[in-house]
């Protein structure tokens, strides 16, 4: 049996003012020409199928459009869970329809385990499969049991004489968050422990948008497309045979060039002038940080015909002044601060051209930091 894990597609992102439908169609397209290619029979798709829980009416047709030529092109099975961004009602109405379709779903958490387990059967062959979505605290933790990796590991515990698979759409073990995800703990859980994964012969996880390993049968597949431009990593899915279990990393093609540039007065015109041209079928899109002494009249549109030159869009313009370039601070030294010293550190950053805090300024937050103070030693 041959499997394609893959998750947060984010359909109905923007970049900026940028539309990605074209790169998710392009994207999809491909997905369903990598199955029959690869010889896919099980599709998981963990979660973040769409990028906000009320998507645009054109990427939900876009997904129902995918799952139409995947069922009608091919012979796959494919299951699918809610993510933190999506609306698990939304994914779990058409259910029985999609079921037609050889497509399941899980949107929601159910109360009963069960619910959560299917056995995925192939020319023969059959495996467990454990699909949880994205879920919060109140929906997993019973009145009587307040421990939520005890409440959870009742989802995830199944005597099976199958091998085992596991979808979810969480934060697991020592991950490496790719920049643009919402990595903020709504479970009362900030990273689940690979220990309670450990039965399992594969776990395909969704929400870090940075493909990685996370121990030998744990993987994050990423994002397909980057969803900022700090996400500079190559998209990939992940395919594995239950011959042997071993995880192969599938590169995405670049559908659309996302370029980062960092440039200064001295340099912009030879850098960009040097840039490669882009060739893709997508004109690229391109963020610019300059470094400047003082603001320059008629600039951003200079930058914005050399990059035309070279069919990349510019989408961020951040201009930095030499004034606030002076100022900037060791990050790895912020740890060390006193919050004190850390609100003279964000004000020098926030009013450059002061040289001390006001003292008014300085009277009113020590009075807030000594209320802080007080009502913290009351608790």
């Amino acid at each position: 049996m041959r499997i394609l894990h893959t998750s947060d597609w984010h359909l109905g992102k923007k970049l900026f003012k940028l539309d990605r439908r074209a790169e998710h169609e392009l994207f999809l397209n491909w997905l369903v020409e990598t199955v029959k290619i690869q010889k896919i029979d099980v599709l998981l798709m963990s979660g973040d199928v769409f990028d906000t829980p009320t998507p645009p009416h054109q990427a939900i047709e876009l997904f129902y459009h995918f799952l139409h030529k995947l069922s009608h092109e091919t012979n796959a099975l494919s299951f699918f869970i809610a993510g933190n961004h999506d609306s698990g009602q939304l994914i779990e109405a058409p259910a029985p329809l999609l079921q037609t379709h050889r497509v399941k779903v899980w949107g929601k958490l159910h109360k009963d385990p069960d619910l959560h387990w299917h056995t995925i059967e192939v020319d023969g062959e059959a495996v467990d499969l454990c699909a949880v979505p994205f879920f919060r605290s109140y929906e997993l933790i019973e009145q009587e049991e307040a421990d939520i990796l005890k409440s959870l590991s009742r989802y995830l515990s199944r005597e099976t004489k199958n091998k085992k698979l596991l979808m979810l759409h969480h934060l697991a073990g020592m991950f490496e968050a790719g920049g643009s995800e919402q990595v903020i703990s709504l479970t009362g859980v900030d990273s689940i422990p690979t220990e309670l994964l450990k039965p399992f012969d594969y776990v395909a996880l969704g929400h870090i948008h940075k493909p990685q390993k996370i121990k030998d049968h744990i993987y994050y597949s990423g994002s397909p497309l980057p969803m900022r431009f700090s996400e500079k990593e190559e998209k990939s899915v992940i395919i594995l045979d239950t011959k042997d279990f071993v995880p192969q990393k599938l590169a995405i093609p670049n559908f659309r060039k996302v370029l980062s540039l960092k440039l200064t007065l001295e340099d912009y015109r030879e850098k960009l002038k040097n840039l490669s041209r882009n060739d893709n079928e997508l004109t690229g899109v391109a963020e610019v940080e300059i470094t400047l002494p003082s603001p320059q009249i008629g600039l951003i549109d200079e930058i914005k015909t050399l990059l035309d030159e070279k069919n990349y869009e510019l989408l961020s313009f951040q201009p930095v002044f030499s004034s606030q370039n002076e100022i900037k601070k060791d990050k790895n030294k912020i740890f060390e601060l006193s919050t004190k010293d850390l609100f003279r550190e964000f004000y020098q950053t926030k009013y450059p051209e002061e040289k001390e805090i006001p003292e008014d300024v300085l009277s009113d937050f020590n009075e807030l930091l000594q209320k802080a103070q007080d009502a913290s030693s009351e608790t």
